[in-house]
């Protein structure tokens, strides 16, 4: 049996497993790649919370399949600089704050009147962002250079700048999260150079100086306003100043690809909720936003999450000291805080961080530690319990023990129960006689059907001593009825333990009180002692005491009595005071179960007629109702024996007060 410094100290180590293992996983979450998927939701689901935001500033004007029908344009090939300069023109004309392609002229067009007359309605405009785009070439084996395909020559020089239009780097889902701005040691990224002409304050800082940063997405696909190029180019396609002092980003939307490069779609964090893939200039109309507004994310600094993983690592080990169920309820409500403050980094500050691994891996991880921990500890408490009061109760309710919150601890609790003991008329003096074989094989007999009676009736056999049983019904099992489930456990006794030994009966002679006691295991840390002690427990062994000078085989203490209600036919025996105790009690003989018959009515109202006068002192009455008592039950009745003998010793005594209670000096 465990002693509290052992179940402290298991404990203690299930609480440091739990603390290793939440610690441990988590730290690899972070620092390890299969827990990418987790580090990428943690980035997502905070948008997907969150409602949409404004984005006025930038209107986006595709080519698409749309427009190539309507303006007669092939889907994998340059499409009419015409088109390009009909555009600009107008953007020009409704003052667009700056003009933004998605698309990259690094070839010439087949008619070179059609590229200066391009190359002139950029200078026109006078803040045109041209792309780039960056092709990785690989060099003798292992070697990879960067190859920047820029515009062509004239357009590069009519243009307010240009960039490198590739996103870097796309996570393996396909996914755009981090903003690529470095671009190259000579060019930067488009959307940086977009930035420094609109004189964001960002780009005051070099380049490389910034970073790694993350996009703060603004909402789901289509959030920014946006039309085709067959709509911008027709004079009643949008109203008039629609594109006045606005950003406008011109690029492709197909999902083939503008000029048969391959899809220029992306996933977001809103493509979880199977809001699509996101068109790359929408992708780059919100990372220049982030830049003009300076409202791009960043993660924690690796120390400060490295620290909170620990930390939480130690919350979700510590989960281990609670139960199942507290357990689950803060770990739902500490998963629930670190949700609700992941989203408010997201949102107020612009901060996130891998936060899926504390509340999804880490906090469940301990929930299972913890629970699987106490139901190792509980299992092995059941088996103590089981075990221990295996020697006192039946399987079935050392089972009932083994599921309760049964405190093996040295110590008790106050509870009101029924107590029974039992002894063996003439036994001591007659094994005197007997070989120790013989008296052995008498006591396993008595033993084997008292307890089975006592066990049939939900009792707790505490102790044998000698030949006698104490047994009890309230505890540590709790019994409403106990007193009722004592009686009937006394009257099966009665009937089934009559043994012969050389020719004489030996009798079962049974005490019953119930009454407040002190149960639990009054042994040791290094014994199990399950016991009741108290003033209700001396006095059940009074009256299997007391049995002996009445010449009865089971008597009850009022208490008893009193909960029996009809079920049990009894008989007052009168008024005792004995050893031990101040004050006198009332005693009863449990006779048998059910109501008294003819017969016994005759000779109990006898018996008790003369104990009425006993008790008023009219000695000749009484004594004649004892031998009438005598005489109904068959020539001897035990108890109106012992009542003659009585009020023959006190007709010879000078009684100068009476009081009626009978006095007794031995136990």
């Amino acid at each position: 049996m465990q002693t509290r410094q052992v179940k402290h100290l298991i404990r203690a180590s299930a609480i440091a497993g739990g603390v290793l293992a939440a610690t441990t996983l988590g730290l690899a979450c972070l620092r390890y790649s299969f827990a990418e998927p987790l580090v990428r939701l943690s980035y997502d689901l905070p948008f997907l919370w969150r409602t949409t935001l404004d984005t006025h500033e930038i209107v986006l004007v595709y080519l698409d399949e749309y427009s190539a029908k309507q303006l007669d344009q092939p889907l994998d090939d340059v499409w009419n600089r015409a088109l390009h300069v009909r555009l600009l023109d107008r953007l020009t004309q409704e003052k667009a704050r700056l003009v933004f392609y998605d698309i990259v002229f690094d070839a010439p067009a087949p008619d070179p009147a059609a590229d200066a007359a391009f190359a002139e309605s950029i200078r026109r405009h006078g803040k045109v962002i041209l792309g780039a785009a960056l092709d990785i070439v690989e060099r003798l084996g292992s070697v990879r250079e960067e190859r920047v395909s820029a515009p062509t020559k004239l357009l590069r020089k009519a243009a307010a700048g240009y960039g490198i239009l590739a996103f870097r780097p796309v996570d393996p889902d396909y996914g755009v999260r981090e903003m690529y701005l470095k671009g190259t040691s000579i060019v930067p990224t488009a959307t940086w150079r977009a930035a420094e002409v609109l004189g964001a304050k960002v780009t005051h800082d070099p380049r490389g100086a910034i970073g790694p940063d993350w996009i703060n997405y603004y909402g789901p696909p289509d959030s920014f306003s946006s039309v085709n190029i067959a709509q911008a180019l027709d004079a009643d396609g949008v109203p008039p100043g629609y594109f006045k002092d606005r950003i406008v980003m011109v690029g492709p939307r197909s999902a083939v690809g503008y000029l048969g490069v391959g899809k220029d779609e992306f996933r977001t964090p809103y493509s979880r909720w199977n809001r699509g893939f996101s068109p790359g200039p929408e992708i780059h109309a919100t990372i220049l936003l982030n830049l003009l507004r300076s409202d791009w994310l960043t993660r924690m600094p690796l120390n400060r999450e490295t620290a909170l993983i620990m930390f939480i690592g130690l919350v979700a080990g510590g989960l281990a000291f609670f139960r199942p169920l507290v357990a689950a309820l803060i770990a739902v409500i500490i998963s629930i805080g670190i949700v609700c403050g992941a989203c408010w980094l997201v949102w107020d500050h612009r901060t996130w961080f891998a936060w899926v691994v504390p509340a999804a891996v880490q906090m469940p991880l301990g929930l299972a530690w913890a629970v699987g921990s106490q139901y190792l500890l509980e299992s092995r408490r059941r088996k103590e319990l089981r075990t221990a009061f295996g020697f006192y109760l039946s399987p079935q309710m050392a089972d009932k023990i083994a599921n309760s919150d049964f405190d093996l601890r040295p110590g008790g609790e106050i509870v009101e129960a029924t107590i029974i003991f039992t002894d063996l008329e003439n036994f001591t003096t007659l094994s005197e006689d007997l070989d120790p074989t013989e008296v052995s094989a008498i006591l396993i007999a008595y033993f084997e059907q008292t307890t089975r009676c006592i066990l049939e009736k939900r009792g707790t056999i505490i102790k044998y001593v000698g030949d006698a049983v104490m047994a009890a019904w309230g505890a540590p099992v709790d019994e409403p009825a106990h007193a009722i489930c004592a009686a009937e456990a006394a009257c099966d006794l009665r009937a089934l333990t009559e043994i012969e030994v050389r020719g004489r009966k030996l009798r079962t002679r049974i005490g019953i009180n119930t009454g407040k006691v002190l149960a639990g295991n009054l042994g040791s840390s290094f014994r199990f002692d399950y016991t009741m002690i108290g003033d209700a427990t001396n006095f059940a062994s009074r009256l299997e005491s007391l049995n002996k000078y009445l010449g009865t085989q089971i008597l009850i203490s009022e208490a008893v009595r009193e909960q029996l209600e009809d079920k049990f036919n009894t008989r007052r025996l009168g008024e005792f005071r004995v050893v031990g105790k101040a004050h006198s009690v009332i005693i009863h003989e449990l006779l048998g179960r059910g109501e008294a018959h003819s017969g016994e009515r005759a000779w109990i109202e006898a018996f008790e007629a003369g104990l009425d006068n006993f008790r008023a002192g009219q000695f000749s009455d009484a004594a004649d109702l004892m031998n009438r008592a005598c005489q109904l039950r068959g020539g001897s009745d035990g108890p109106a024996e012992f009542y003659l003998r009585k009020i023959a010793i006190i007709r010879g005594q000078d009684v100068k007060t009476w009081n009626g209670i009978i006095e007794l000096s031995e136990k």
